[in-house]
Order: C-alpha cells, then sequence, then structure tokens
C-alpha cells in the first residue's frame, strides 16, 4: 500500500487559507455582537432590579400612606363617637342627679 501523492497547488492553499481567515474574522465579529448583547442584557437587567427596587418603596410608601390615612380617619370617626356617648352619659348623669335631689 503506497499512500497518495496528490500534488496540492499552492494557489489551492492560498484560497483555503483567505477561506479560514474570513471564517475566523466573522467568528470574532459574531463574538464581539454577543458580547456587546450580553452587556446590554446586563445593563438592562441592573436597570430592571434597580426600577423594581423603586416601585416597591413607592408601592409600600402608598400603603403606609394609604393605612395612615384610613386609620387616622376611623380615629376621628371614634373620637366623634366616643364625645356623643361621653355627652350622653353625663345628660344622664345629670337627669339621674336632678332626680335623686328633688326626692
Amino acid at each position: 500500500m503506497g499512500m497518495s501523492t496528490d500534488n496540492i497547488s499552492l494557489d489551492f492553499l492560498a484560497t483555503q487559507s483567505r477561506l479560514q481567515i474570513e471564517e475566523l474574522r466573522q467568528v470574532r465579529k459574531d463574538m464581539a455582537d454577543m458580547m456587546r448583547l450580553l452587556n446590554a442584557t446586563y445593563d438592562l437587567t441592573r436597570r430592571v432590579e434597580r426600577r423594581e427596587t423603586e416601585l416597591r418603596d413607592d408601592v409600600e410608601l402608598m400603603i403606609k400612606m394609604e393605612i395612615g390615612g384610613s386609620l387616622a380617619n376611623m380615629q376621628s370617626r371614634l373620637d366623634e363617637s366616643l364625645s356623643r356617648i361621653e355627652a350622653s352619659v353625663h345628660d344622664v348623669t345629670q337627669r339621674v342627679e336632678t332626680l335623686e335631689g328633688r326626692t
């Protein structure tokens, strides 16, 4: 068995080298594009996380303000009701004292 001794021309080798170099350039360009996209995705993710934190803080503040307002309103209504009850009790007490004073 003998080895085949095909003649390969230098032009063929040069053409193959140029094709490989061009393919390598394209791969490098694709890698650079992927890195840019990866960095952009990372930046967007950071912005989304930052915005999510801001929104969470805003929602928390809104809920606290709403609850605080509701509690203040409830406190005012309770104070008014308590004042009316106290006034009624005071009136009843005065009537009882008046009736006790007559007897």
